[in-house]
């Protein structure tokens, strides 16, 4: 049963080795109340424990599991009655960005996938099953290209039961099977989604059509990584704040931070060079530019900002390639269908950059 599908979510979590993480701590929730308090840069109000519920909600999911007779059993129990209209009635919305908690999601009646991990897991550690968080990013697009080329990374957090005999997953995103995932500490669950709220506060700002608060989004990756000092995708989306609110320095130094605490991230590296263009540092913005693509081939973005900096640096024919490639990943980039018609050999405007 290794892998054991709750049905009512379809999804699983195989163990296949690689991303099978040694179970780590699980706090209650006053314990992790002072474990974050007691971390540098965290202030009292800025403190929060997601799978923190009310008594009520607590005390309804022991009623819920009475008379269950395996951990298998109470999990489908739970999970059905999360989305019971007559019991907790909550909905998956994974547009929310407004309910994150626990608390919040049953106070409001829905959630996005971090929020309704968050119920679950509160109600399946009241009725005693041994709930964790859990990293699945690698199984989805965990990053978003925004309007500026940048590269924001958000996690794609859930959660699953070790029975002592079987891990059993649920995805409330609904994706399918994950091949590969990472058990989470209570604290590294807490970084994750402080720095999915930044995420969250920066695209719904763009959705709308405004300006972003960066500010506050940088003082949520702030906190992301004061949680988790070695939070890679949190020092990257610190190091694009950083930039829009025209701290170059600081943006340079962030991004070599999360480049050098995972090397395998293309995203600091592609912000890096695109940061380089914008200065008119061509060599470094190929250099950069090129690190990420050799890190993410299937970048459309990086592979535009590399035509561009290819193009500004007189190599055409290169320029030609990357656009090339980007069409090829991605059909309707933005602008890259207009400049490879304007380079091609024979088009209007060939012979001139």
């Amino acid at each position: 049963m290794a892998g054991r599908v709750v049905a009512a979510l379809a999804a699983a979590l195989a163990c296949l080795g690689a991303g099978c993480a040694t179970p780590r701590q699980v706090y209650s929730p006053a314990d992790l109340r002072a474990a974050l308090a007691a971390r540098p840069g965290i202030s009292p109000a800025d403190v929060v424990v997601p799978f923190e519920l009310p008594a009520p909600a607590l005390e309804l999911a022991r009623r819920v599991v009475r008379g269950s007779h395996s951990d298998g059993d109470r999990i489908e129990a739970l999970v059905k009655a999360m989305f019971d209209p007559a019991v907790f009635g909550l909905r998956s919305d994974l547009s929310s960005t407004s309910t994150t908690t626990g608390a919040e999601a049953l106070a409001e009646g829905h959630g996005n996938c971090v929020a309704l991990a968050s119920v679950f897991i509160g109600l399946a550690r009241a009725v005693g099953l041994d709930a964790r968080y859990v990293d699945a990013s690698s199984r989805v697009s965990e990053t978003r290209y925004g309007a500026d080329g940048s590269t924001v990374h958000y996690g794609h957090v859930t959660a699953l039961v070790d029975t002592g005999v079987d891990r059993i997953g649920l995805d409330f995103a609904r994706i399918g099977t994950f091949g590969w995932y990472q058990q989470l500490d209570d604290l590294e669950a807490v970084a994750h989604y402080y720095n999915n709220r930044g995420y969250e506060l920066v695209d719904e700002a763009r959705e709308a059509g405004a300006a972003p608060d960066w500010a506050e989004a940088q003082r949520l990756f702030r906190l992301a990584v004061a949680v988790k000092p070695g939070f890679a995708r949190g020092w990257n989306n610190l190091g694009i704040a950083a930039a829009h609110l025209g701290r170059r320095d600081e943006a340079v130094a962030n991004y070599r931070k999360a480049s050098a605490l995972d090397p395998t991230m293309a995203a600091p590296h592609a912000n890096l060079g695109s940061l380089h263009l914008q200065e008119g540092d061509l060599q470094g913005a190929l250099d950069e530019l090129a690190a990420a693509a050799r890190l993410d081939p299937r970048g459309a973005h990086i592979q535009y900002n590399l035509a561009q900096a290819r193009l500004r640096s007189g190599d055409r024919s290169g320029a030609l390639e990357a656009l090339r490639r980007t069409l090829t990943l991605r059909g309707t980039y933005p602008g890259a269908q207009a400049l490879m018609e304007r380079l091609a050999p024979g088009s209007p405007g060939a012979g001139s950059d």
